[in-house]
Protein backbone atom coordinates (compact mmCIF):
# COMPACT_ATOMS: atom_id res chain seq x y z
CA UNK A 1 0.00 0.00 0.00
CA UNK A 2 1.92 3.34 -1.01
CA UNK A 3 0.75 6.47 -0.51
CA UNK A 4 -0.91 8.44 -3.24
CA UNK A 5 -0.39 11.84 -3.99
CA UNK A 6 -2.28 14.54 -2.25
CA UNK A 7 -2.12 18.46 -2.95
CA UNK A 8 0.98 20.15 -3.27
CA UNK A 9 3.01 17.15 -3.54
CA UNK A 10 5.63 17.07 -5.86
CA UNK A 11 7.39 14.28 -7.35
CA UNK A 12 9.99 12.48 -4.86
CA UNK A 13 8.75 15.30 -2.31
CA UNK A 14 5.71 15.51 -0.34
CA UNK A 15 3.77 18.65 0.86
CA UNK A 16 4.28 20.62 3.80
CA UNK A 17 0.49 19.27 5.00
CA UNK A 18 1.27 15.81 4.38
CA UNK A 19 4.43 15.87 6.80
CA UNK A 20 3.28 17.67 9.12
CA UNK A 21 0.19 14.93 9.27
CA UNK A 22 2.75 12.04 9.23
CA UNK A 23 4.44 13.36 11.94
CA UNK A 24 1.17 13.76 14.45
CA UNK A 25 1.21 10.92 16.08
CA UNK A 26 -2.41 11.92 17.60
CA UNK A 27 -3.86 11.70 13.79
CA UNK A 28 -3.34 8.03 13.75
CA UNK A 29 -4.35 7.62 17.43
CA UNK A 30 -7.54 9.19 16.47
CA UNK A 31 -7.89 7.36 13.41
CA UNK A 32 -7.01 4.02 14.86
CA UNK A 33 -9.46 4.44 17.88
CA UNK A 34 -12.20 4.58 15.16
CA UNK A 35 -11.23 1.81 13.96
CA UNK A 36 -13.78 -0.03 16.64
CA UNK A 37 -17.01 0.46 14.13
CA UNK A 38 -15.37 -2.09 11.46
CA UNK A 39 -14.88 -4.65 13.92
CA UNK A 40 -18.39 -4.35 15.78
CA UNK A 41 -21.57 -5.96 14.52
CA UNK A 42 -24.74 -3.50 14.40
CA UNK A 43 -25.89 -1.45 16.23
CA UNK A 44 -22.42 -0.91 17.79
CA UNK A 45 -20.78 -1.27 14.61
CA UNK A 46 -21.00 -1.40 11.03
CA UNK A 47 -19.46 -4.46 10.19
CA UNK A 48 -21.46 -7.73 9.05
CA UNK A 49 -19.20 -10.80 8.63
CA UNK A 50 -19.79 -12.86 5.28
CA UNK A 51 -18.20 -16.01 3.85
CA UNK A 52 -15.74 -14.40 1.93
CA UNK A 53 -14.94 -11.69 4.58
CA UNK A 54 -16.97 -8.35 5.46
CA UNK A 55 -19.62 -6.08 4.32
CA UNK A 56 -19.34 -2.21 5.84
CA UNK A 57 -22.88 -0.64 6.43
CA UNK A 58 -23.20 2.41 5.84
CA UNK A 59 -26.34 2.79 8.71
CA UNK A 60 -25.41 0.89 11.86
CA UNK A 61 -29.13 0.60 13.04
CA UNK A 62 -30.30 -0.86 9.48
CA UNK A 63 -28.41 -4.20 9.13
CA UNK A 64 -30.61 -5.41 6.23
CA UNK A 65 -29.77 -1.85 4.14
CA UNK A 66 -26.40 -2.41 2.06
CA UNK A 67 -25.69 0.78 0.03
CA UNK A 68 -23.26 0.30 -2.56
CA UNK A 69 -21.26 3.62 -2.74
CA UNK A 70 -21.01 3.87 1.45
CA UNK A 71 -19.52 0.43 1.18
CA UNK A 72 -17.02 1.60 -1.73
CA UNK A 73 -15.80 4.72 0.30
CA UNK A 74 -15.85 2.94 3.30
CA UNK A 75 -12.89 0.76 1.59
CA UNK A 76 -11.12 3.91 -0.15
CA UNK A 77 -11.25 5.17 3.72
CA UNK A 78 -9.70 1.74 5.52
CA UNK A 79 -7.33 1.47 2.72
CA UNK A 80 -5.86 5.11 3.20
CA UNK A 81 -5.92 4.76 6.75
CA UNK A 82 -4.05 1.86 6.65
CA UNK A 83 -1.30 3.12 4.10
CA UNK A 84 -0.68 6.04 5.80
CA UNK A 85 -0.60 4.85 9.63
CA UNK A 86 1.28 1.62 7.87
CA UNK A 87 -1.42 -0.26 10.48
CA UNK A 88 -2.10 -4.15 10.10
CA UNK A 89 -5.35 -4.22 11.02
CA UNK A 90 -6.34 -1.49 8.70
CA UNK A 91 -5.03 -4.04 6.20
CA UNK A 92 -6.66 -6.76 7.52
CA UNK A 93 -10.13 -4.43 7.51
CA UNK A 94 -9.60 -3.69 3.85
CA UNK A 95 -8.55 -7.16 3.00
CA UNK A 96 -11.76 -8.15 4.86
CA UNK A 97 -14.04 -5.97 2.67
CA UNK A 98 -12.38 -6.29 -0.33
CA UNK A 99 -12.76 -9.97 -0.79
CA UNK A 100 -16.88 -8.99 -0.22
CA UNK A 101 -16.76 -5.82 -2.99
CA UNK A 102 -15.44 -8.44 -5.54
CA UNK A 103 -18.63 -10.70 -4.91
CA UNK A 104 -20.92 -7.76 -4.44
CA UNK A 105 -19.77 -5.34 -6.76
CA UNK A 106 -20.83 -7.30 -9.95
CA UNK A 107 -24.26 -7.80 -8.57
CA UNK A 108 -25.27 -4.14 -8.28
CA UNK A 109 -24.72 -3.74 -12.36
CA UNK A 110 -27.82 -4.13 -14.31
CA UNK A 111 -26.22 -4.01 -17.50
CA UNK A 112 -27.46 -0.34 -18.10
CA UNK A 113 -27.16 1.19 -14.66
CA UNK A 114 -25.97 0.93 -11.15
CA UNK A 115 -28.17 0.11 -8.41
CA UNK A 116 -27.69 2.26 -4.98
CA UNK A 117 -28.57 -1.06 -2.78
CA UNK A 118 -29.91 -4.38 -3.92
CA UNK A 119 -33.36 -4.01 -5.70
CA UNK A 120 -33.23 -0.47 -5.88
CA UNK A 121 -31.67 1.49 -9.34
CA UNK A 122 -29.28 4.72 -8.24
CA UNK A 123 -30.50 8.09 -9.00
CA UNK A 124 -28.02 10.19 -11.26
CA UNK A 125 -26.20 11.63 -8.57
CA UNK A 126 -25.64 8.18 -6.76
CA UNK A 127 -24.84 6.53 -9.89
CA UNK A 128 -21.59 9.05 -10.41
CA UNK A 129 -20.67 8.97 -6.87
CA UNK A 130 -20.35 5.68 -7.02
CA UNK A 131 -18.60 5.49 -9.76
CA UNK A 132 -16.20 7.97 -8.79
CA UNK A 133 -15.50 5.95 -5.48
CA UNK A 134 -14.96 3.10 -8.11
CA UNK A 135 -12.40 5.23 -9.42
CA UNK A 136 -10.98 5.81 -6.32
CA UNK A 137 -10.36 2.17 -5.16
CA UNK A 138 -8.66 1.40 -8.97
CA UNK A 139 -5.84 3.25 -8.01
CA UNK A 140 -5.38 2.00 -4.80
CA UNK A 141 -5.91 -1.65 -5.10
CA UNK A 142 -3.20 -4.28 -6.28
CA UNK A 143 -5.29 -5.86 -8.58
CA UNK A 144 -7.73 -2.78 -10.06
CA UNK A 145 -9.55 -4.76 -12.90
CA UNK A 146 -12.90 -5.09 -11.53
CA UNK A 147 -13.22 -1.64 -10.49
CA UNK A 148 -11.92 -0.07 -13.00
CA UNK A 149 -13.91 -2.07 -15.53
CA UNK A 150 -16.95 -1.30 -13.50
CA UNK A 151 -15.84 2.61 -13.18
CA UNK A 152 -15.56 2.71 -16.95
CA UNK A 153 -18.90 0.61 -17.31
CA UNK A 154 -21.01 2.88 -15.22
CA UNK A 155 -19.56 5.89 -17.20
CA UNK A 156 -20.38 4.99 -20.65
CA UNK A 157 -24.17 3.77 -19.23
CA UNK A 158 -24.38 7.19 -18.66
CA UNK A 159 -24.40 7.80 -22.53
CA UNK A 160 -26.41 4.82 -23.45
CA UNK A 161 -30.05 5.75 -23.35
CA UNK A 162 -32.50 3.37 -21.90
CA UNK A 163 -34.17 0.92 -24.24
CA UNK A 164 -37.92 0.81 -23.84
CA UNK A 165 -39.97 -2.38 -24.94
CA UNK A 166 -43.80 -2.30 -24.96
CA UNK A 167 -45.86 -4.48 -22.57
CA UNK A 168 -49.05 -4.11 -23.56
CA UNK A 169 -51.01 -6.60 -25.61
CA UNK A 170 -54.14 -5.06 -26.03
CA UNK A 171 -55.37 -1.53 -27.12
CA UNK A 172 -58.95 -0.06 -29.03
CA UNK A 173 -58.89 1.45 -31.90
CA UNK A 174 -59.62 5.37 -30.92
CA UNK A 175 -59.98 4.33 -27.62
CA UNK A 176 -58.30 5.76 -24.79
CA UNK A 177 -55.64 2.89 -23.82
CA UNK A 178 -53.32 2.33 -20.97
CA UNK A 179 -50.17 1.52 -22.06
CA UNK A 180 -47.59 -0.42 -20.26
CA UNK A 181 -43.28 -0.01 -21.00
CA UNK A 182 -40.31 -1.72 -19.50
CA UNK A 183 -37.24 0.07 -19.58
CA UNK A 184 -33.50 -0.99 -19.36
CA UNK A 185 -33.14 1.39 -16.09
CA UNK A 186 -35.82 3.83 -14.40
CA UNK A 187 -34.17 6.77 -14.29
CA UNK A 188 -31.73 8.76 -16.81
Amino acid sequence: MGQRPLAGDRPGRPSRARRRALNEPRYFEAARAGLGIFRAAPPQGVRVDTPAGAYYLQYSFDPGLRILNGFIQALNGLYDFAAFANDAEGRALFAAGEAQARIELPMLDTGAWSLYRPGKESDLGYHELVRDFLRELCKRVPDPTLYCTEADRFTAYLRQPPVLALKSTFALARKPSKLVFTSTRSRP
